[in-house]
């Protein structure tokens, strides 16, 4: 059973890395394309409360 909860711990980090490396991109991508728009996306910008990931030992 812990080896099924490791592995499924390494995917979430995995896909935190993903979706940490998709925001990069975008807000690269709209300051390079759109810089006249930068600082009005800044403050419009999508939360980032994000996924926190909570150790909780062995379940």
């Amino acid at each position: 059973m812990e080896a099924e909860v490791d592995k499924l711990e390494l995917m979430f980090q995995k896909a935190e890395s993903d979706l940490d490396y998709i925001q990069y991109r975008l807000e690269y991508e709209i300051k390079t394309n759109h810089p006249d728009s930068a600082s009005e996306t800044e403050s419009h910008s999508v939360a980032r409360t994000g996924v926190q990931w909570h150790d909780h030992g062995s379940l």
